[in-house]
């Protein structure tokens, strides 16, 4: 009987539908954060949450409670701590599982982050258990840009109640916005405001493939002292002032650098000596500490710097050759749309505007050319660190910039063993993601070794590459190959698929954007990338074989893109044309349909077989 019941069990999960809710693992019962500002918008912030806790997984990412401060600019009190067992009965934490130390981040860039946790670690877990715990913490001083705050609903965990209370002087000027499901009440009354933003029974959710940054798309409540974008550029550039001031040895070292080169040459040159000679570090912007680098001279004497260090150099060295640049705050990463209020918390990475050839340039990215802007920074909303601030927009990303073109001569031979050499040209956007990946592989060979084992084909081969780190030349790649017993046969007729042989970026790419499982519509958000992918190959077949079929040809057009094989014959040589176009950036959640149409085209397309006769 036992074995039928698991029998059954089994058919019912098997039968599950497939729009079947995620598990809960944990809950956040309740989260109130309550700001009372003075009026050098100063603040002290007591912040409340409680969880309970319903999986072995939810136990084991929910058992502790950390809270992140800046000890310069504000001090922190655990209030109280405990957890309340299923039985009823309370455990209170004690102070041995109460620990402050420097933040992860903070030791991991030493003197770019000041920042400590505290920890709580919450003693007597069991499914069922309820953590609570209560913090206050006071910053009297105003921070360098005013008062600031965000509200959001966790992603992955269901979310009961969760408020944000800010109660200060009327005569503050706050401006607030909220979407989704946030109610807000804005109140007055003997000479004070009260804003209280509240979100009740938000469900949580699995992240999907490719999805855009949760920014994008779910519920928020932001608040705001600063008056616009542009006021943060304004206050970042008073505390920039003076950093990027050209001082006799940075004047000397551009003159070294640029020689006679004059203009646009001149400025490649600084930028491909800083990204050769500045070691880059992990990259921590955020508004409590504000956005100012640190002076230019003392980046180049530590010989390393974050993207602001860099961009601040860069910008001096600039200026020392007459060429004008502006400090830039964006964000780097998946969001795709403006934020939903003139908030800084958007800023992540600090790059340059050469207003003189109207060009960003991330001086953080390490493999990109001069020329090239990384995709996550393409699109973005860009604040200039000016005089009076100023609000732009990065470039978008287009095919063309992403361009990637593969060139395979492959040959079989009567063993059934396949041959080849691929030649790659690729525009400096895509080039950027392949000098990364041979710059941090241990060798070549391990590097070619991992894409032809993504081939149905498989086998061992190296590439050859000029120096990846060298950004004044274009990438010159190459590839050799061998794949033994690629064919497959069947009496006197064989099979094979065309050779997909050694390269970076595969026509199979955008599989990894697909859902791994059938969970109903698409909820989020896609980030996919505009490119302009192709790729010729040429199999040549050993003399006297006699080719007796070819893959059909294949044309899929949508409003994402577009992906098209065409097959031809001739004497003893196939020719194969594939080219995959994206032309969006993003795929909204509806037009995901299309995108997985343009998906599994090049996927279908190459698992198409040859037929060959070994004999006329």
């Amino acid at each position: 009987m036992a074995i039928i019941w698991r029998m059954l069990s089994l058919l019912c999960l098997l039968a599950a539908p497939a729009g079947a809710e995620p598990v809960v693992h944990a809950r956040l019962d309740r989260s109130i954060s309550t700001y009372t500002v003075n009026p050098a918008l100063g603040y002290v912030l007591t912040s409340t949450q409680d969880w309970t806790l319903l999986t072995q997984r939810g136990l084991g990412l929910r058992d502790r409670a950390n809270l992140l401060f800046y000890p310069a600019k504000q001090t922190v009190e655990l209030v109280e701590a405990w957890v309340d067992q299923p039985d009823g009965t309370r455990v209170m934490v004690p102070p041995s599982s109460v620990f402050t130390r420097i933040s992860p981040m903070a030791a991991n860039v030493v003197g770019f982050v000041t920042s400590r946790t505290m920890t709580v670690l919450f003693p007597q877990l069991r499914i069922g258990s309820r953590t609570h715990v209560v913090w206050k913490m006071d910053r009297a001083a105003p921070a360098l840009l005013g008062f600031n705050t965000f509200g959001m609903p966790e992603f992955e965990w269901d979310t009961a109640v969760s408020e944000i209370r800010i109660d200060l002087p009327a005569t503050i000027p706050l401006t607030w916005r909220a979407r989704g499901g946030y109610r807000v009440t804005d109140t007055s009354d003997g000479g004070m405001r009260h804003i209280v933003a509240r979100i009740t029974d938000h469900p949580g959710q699995e992240t999907e493939p490719g999805m855009v940054n949760i920014n994008d798309f779910m519920p928020q409540f932001q608040a705001t002292s600063l008056p616009d974008f542009e006021a943060i550029g304004a206050i970042t550039a008073q505390a920039a002032r003076g950093t990027g001031v050209v001082v006799p040895a940075l004047q000397a070292l551009a003159d070294q650098i640029v020689g006679d080169l004059q203009d646009e040459p001149a400025a490649r040159a600084i930028h491909d000596w800083v990204k050769t000679a500045i070691r880059p570090m992990v990259q921590i912007l955020n508004p409590v500490e504000g956005f100012a680098p640190r002076p230019a001279l003392a980046v180049l004497q530590a010989g390393f710097g974050d993207g602001r260090d860099m961009a601040v150099l860069t910008q001096a060295l600039l200026a020392a050759r007459g060429i004008p640049a502006d400090l830039v705050l964006v964000e780097e990463g998946g969001r795709t749309g403006d934020p939903l209020l003139w908030t800084p918390f958007f800023v992540n990475q600090t790059i340059l505007y050469l207003p003189d050839f109207d060009r960003y340039v991330n001086m953080f990215s390490r493999f990109s050319r001069f020329d090239a802007l990384q995709p996550n920074l393409t699109g973005k909303l860009a604040v200039h660190v000016t005089d009076g601030g100023r609000r732009a927009r990065t470039p978008e990303l287009t095919p063309a910039q992403s361009r990637y073109h593969a060139r395979l001569r492959t040959s079989l031979d009567v063993t059934g063993t396949v041959t080849g050499h691929a030649d790659f040209e690729m525009s400096p956007t895509a080039e950027a993601y392949v000098r990364g990946l041979i710059a941090d592989a241990s060798s070549l060979e391990q590097l070619a070794g991992q894409a032809i084992a993504a081939t149905p084909e498989g086998g061992s081969g190296s590439y050859i590459a000029s120096n990846p780190r060298d950004l004044s030349q274009p990438l010159q790649l190459s590839a050799d190959w061998i794949s033994p017993r690629a064919l497959n046969r069947l009496g006197g007729a064989m099979t094979l698929q065309v050779p997909q042989g050694v390269g970076p970026l595969a026509a199979s790419g955008l599989r990894d954007l697909l859902r791994q499982t059938a969970s109903g519509p698409r909820r989020t958000p896609v980030w996919v990338g505009a490119r302009d992918y192709r790729w010729d190959v040429a199999l040549t077949v050993p003399d006297g074989w006699r080719i007796a079929g070819l893959p059909r040809e294949v044309v899929v057009e949508n409003i994402i893109g577009r992906y098209e094989a065409q097959y031809r014959a001739e004497g003893q040589t196939i020719y194969v044309q594939r080219q995959l176009i994206v032309r969006r950036n993003v795929v909204a959640p509806d037009e995901y349909p299309a995108l997985e149409a343009l998906a599994y085209a090049p996927l279908e397309d190459t698992r198409g077989l040859v037929f060959l006769l070994d004999r006329e």
